[in-house]
């Protein structure tokens, strides 16, 4: 397998990015499977890529949406790790690999814990970012550090790869910049108990995906649970083949782009600003010939708004990309965006966005104005009250309205209803958290005119890019 892979490598010239190793001997349940994940991260820090998540996979696993998908949703969790934990249920059974067996010395015994240090256990399969990467590659062989303590401490139990991670995010810096979901999923339905050969543990083990039979199961979790992006488990059969062939099909045909031609009048901002943007960008006037809107991927849920703008000098072709509000500091919540005519089947904004009109109608409109908060899944129950603020432009809170977060709570919109025609000029969205203060602050621009749209305002909500 090593020389097929090396092979590989060489003949499909991936060798400036893919680094095959080999120097360990694993077996399943002893410390060389974390021996490998850490030696793996350390090879990835040393690496001339520069990279922002670490991402764990098998020989097993297979991914069920496309690659453009994923870095989407990643992009919007930046900071954000993704390491499952279940506090408190970490097994501290002392186990020793001998050869090409591991066994416990324990008993079942539960190895001392070391008071104060939190504990846990949970999923084998993580993301994580390159900040938590470069800590626990810096600190690993330091035993001074915390890093360095949950090694030696853990090393010597039982699957240490299943807490390892856990325990270094609950007792360090990363305990609020992590999700406790993965990026996997796996059909808990069909798992069973598997005595290894080669270990005295029984290890719980899902069975193999295969044509025709787990099909609509697959199919319910690539429409349901957005946050997968890999499954498991596959093997080389035929039957578990087609059922891969099938998703790579499906993963094609979602994330082809398909744009929407837009009528003039539905985006008036963007259409007669474009005379400075056009000066700034092509060196000259020129007319907008058409404006076509980017359909949201079907398997993506962070879609931003993207414009396809067709200029009449030189047929130059430009794209406006809407910028998304982040929080400034760790939280929860991960985006904010304003726009015109929220559409809750397909999840976009058919009008304008973070540049809107003043009124409701006529020409120039916004028929309905609305807020949407991005937020983190969570598994454990979640229930918050926040505060959505509307701030006109000379700084008076237009509309109070709360809103109540739970676990459930990935998408959230809510309608602006207060006074209307809106007021010119900047206007200020706050979600404020009464134990926490603002969460995330989102500034737009209201207009009568379009040409009363300030340059530095449309660069400041669209990145401009060629085509």
């Amino acid at each position: 397998m090593f020389n097929e892979l090396s092979i590989w490598v060489v003949e499909e010239g991936l060798d400036y990015a893919v680094q095959i190793f080999s120097e360990l001997n694993i077996v399943r349940g002893g410390p060389n499977m974390l021996h490998a994940e850490l030696l793996g991260i350390r090879r990835l820090l040393n690496h001339t890529i520069p990279w922002d998540f670490c991402i764990l996979l098998s020989e097993q696993d297979y991914p069920l949406r496309g690659n453009a998908v994923l870095a989407e949703y990643l992009w919007v969790h930046r900071g954000t790790s993704f390491v499952s934990v279940d506090e408190g249920e970490c097994e501290r059974d002392v186990s020793y690999q001998c050869g090409d067996r591991v066994v416990s010395l324990s008993g079942g015994v539960q190895y001392p814990k070391i008071p104060g240090m939190r504990y846990a256990s949970g999923s084998q399969w993580f993301a994580i970012t390159y900040q938590l990467a470069a800590v626990i590659g810096t600190h690993l062989s330091n035993s001074s550090t915390i890093v360095g303590t949950i090694l030696h401490d853990l090393i010597t139990v039982k699957q240490p790869d299943e807490s390892f991670f856990q325990a270094v995010v609950l007792n360090s810096e990363f305990c609020s910049r992590y999700s406790d979901y993965t990026l996997h999923w796996t059909d808990k339905d069909s798992m069973r108990e598997v005595r290894s050969l080669t270990s005295e543990y029984n290890i719980m083990s899902p069975g193999v995906l295969i044509f025709p039979r787990d099909v609509a199961k697959v199919s319910e979790v690539r429409d349901k649970s957005l946050w997968a992006f890999f499954a498991r488990k596959f093997d080389n059969s035929l039957q578990s083949t087609q059922l891969k062939d099938s998703l790579d099909k499906l993963s094609k045909q979602n994330s082809r782009k398909v744009w929407t031609r837009v009528q003039k009048h539905q985006v008036p901002a963007l259409w007669r600003s474009l005379a400075r943007l056009t000066q700034v960008l092509a060196s000259s006037f020129a007319d907008v010939v058409s404006v076509d809107r980017l359909q949201r991927n079907v398997d993506g849920l962070f879609h931003v708004q993207t414009l396809q703008l067709q200029l009449g000098h030189g047929r130059t072709t430009l794209l406006l990309r809407e910028k998304l509000a982040m929080p400034s500091r760790s939280s929860s919540l991960l985006a904010l965006r304003i726009g015109c005519d929220w559409n809750k089947t397909d999840l976009v904004f058919d009008g304008d966005v973070s540049a809107v009109a003043s009124s409701s109608s006529g020409l120039y409109s916004c028929p309905s104005l609305w807020a949407i908060v991005h937020w983190q899944m969570s598994k454990k129950p979640v229930s918050e009250d926040l505060l959505l603020v509307w701030i006109d432009p000379g700084g008076t809170p237009m509309q109070h309205a709360p809103i109540k977060i739970s676990e459930h709570s990935v998408l959230v919109w809510h309608r602006y209803t207060a006074t209307q025609p809106l007021s010119p000029g900047e206007w200020t969205l706050e979600v404020q958290s009464m134990e926490q203060g603002i969460l995330a602050r989102r500034t737009f621009f209201v207009y009568r005119e379009p040409s009363q749209i300030p340059w530095h305002k449309v660069k400041e909500f669209f990145d401009v890019l060629p085509s």
